[in-house]
């Protein structure tokens, strides 16, 4: 959208709506209060959810810059517009949107109805921009407005409003306690197991060495392998959830659910299935400690840059060993699902049956996952390319269990092919 410009003396005045956030401002910002001018912000304020709701509280709806500042706040305004993305390839620009983007939780919109009652701001992250879709002043709810399900991007909430989204899940059981089918009932049970699993992961990626987030992970293995054998049918809404960026947490969550469904497909034990799903919900947890530096850059990876990403297998294993409860083959899962069956992986360059089935399986659910998700400079793969590019590696990755994975997933459908470039369905590292 364009944000008009009105001259008003040595000033000119901008709705207020034209501050994005999550941006930096290049200018001074004043506020027009009783004819009194103020100023409200600073050059290289970083201007976010709180600005903004302390707006709207005052009913700022008009904000000022000097007239000397007509050049940079037009190319601010043009860069902050709908019509003007950020550059995804400008390394400065990834690096502030990360370090932002770690401020916020991304949230599932399947529960977002419109209508619906929040106690919490909700944005959308797209295009390397946060842009307000409901904001709650204090004391007050915000209102789901309709089409929250077809925007483009991920939503996401503060990390400080993660307490009252916990709550808001659980309002949404209780709900459900008494009415719907007991398929429905299932279906959101488990899609809410899901989402909390989100916030234990995200806890656990950043103290990985607590006893008490390791317990927590492994009831959340549990419960989703309880979900599943309960009811079939919800693995289809546990698994269709994507998201627009790359987030360790919702992958890691992602990875146990489609390992987890892959070995009850296969007919494992439930004991052997939670121990893969264990396994699988910690295969990245190396990653926490890894430079973000190198995690959140744009484009290709320099070889020093891929050999620093590799050790994530490494630390990861070494993490485990921290935890007696954590068991064997759960470490199988998290030092092997780089290996490949031709042994160009890594971290040992195993081969063959040197490879375990726990280790075979989440290199499927790994590499699938990373293959859909959309990233901010790369577009996701459907699952058709992505599991069509997989098959093409048949010496790469177990072909029976690769069926099995396919026909669990059930629901494929083929897409033109030259809507996505074979390019684009590349797993990460």
């Amino acid at each position: 959208m364009a944000y008009k410009v009105f001259v008003y003396g040595a000033r000119k005045a901008f709705p207020a709506a034209g501050l994005a956030v999550g941006t930096r401002l290049p200018f001074d910002v004043f506020i027009n209060e009783g004819n009194v001018f103020t100023k409200a912000y600073s050059p290289g304020k970083e201007f976010g959810p709180e600005d903004r709701r302390d707006l709207l509280r005052r009913g700022v709806k008009e904000v000022y810059v000097d007239a000397r500042d007509t050049l940079e706040l037009e190319t601010y305004l043009r860069r902050t517009s709908e019509e003007a993305p950020a550059d995804p390839e400008d390394p400065a620009t990834v690096r502030e949107y990360h370090g932002h983007k770690a401020q916020y939780y991304q949230v599932d919109r399947t529960f977002l109805t419109r209508g619906a009652r929040v106690g919490f701001g909700i944005y959308r992250l797209r295009d390397l921009r946060l842009i307000p879709v409901v904001e709650v002043m204090e004391g007050a709810t915000g209102i789901v407005p309709d089409g929250v399900s077809a925007l483009e991007g991920d939503l996401v909430i503060r990390n400080e409003d993660i307490p009252l989204y916990k709550r808001y899940l659980d309002g949404l059981l209780d709900g459900a306690a008494g009415t719907g089918t007991p398929e429905e009932k299932e279906k959101i049970r488990a899609v809410v197991i899901k989402e909390k699993s989100k916030t234990i992961v995200k806890d656990l990626l950043e103290d990985p060495r607590s006893g008490e987030n390791i317990r927590k992970g492994m009831k959340v293995v549990s419960d989703l392998t309880e979900s599943i054998l309960s009811n079939r049918n919800v693995l289809n809404d546990l698994i269709s959830l994507s998201a627009y960026d790359q987030y360790t947490y919702t992958h890691s969550v992602n990875v146990a659910v489609l390992s987890t469904g892959i070995g009850i497909a296969c007919g494992l034990p439930r004991a052997e299935v939670e121990t893969l799903g264990v396994g699988a919900l910690l295969h990245d947890v190396g990653k926490s400690s890894l430079p973000a530096e190198i995690l959140n850059k744009p484009g290709k990876l320099t070889d020093r840059e891929f050999e620093i990403i590799k050790r994530h297998v490494l630390e990861g294993a070494r993490i485990l060993r921290t935890h007696d409860s954590i068991a064997e083959n759960s470490h199988q899962v998290v030092l092997q699902h780089h290996e490949r069956l031709s042994g160009g992986g890594y971290p040992n360059r195993l081969s063959g049956s040197d490879i375990t089935t726990f280790g075979r399986i989440c290199a499927i659910a790994d590499c699938y996952d990373a293959m859909t998700t959309h990233r901010p400079y790369s577009r996701a793969g459907t699952p058709f390319n992505a599991l069509s590019w997989m098959r093409g590696e048949e010496e790469n990755y177990d072909g029976d269990l690769l069926a099995t994975f396919i026909r669990m997933l059930g629901r494929i459908q083929a897409p033109a092919p030259s809507r996505v470039p074979q390019e684009s369905v590349r797993p990460g590292p």
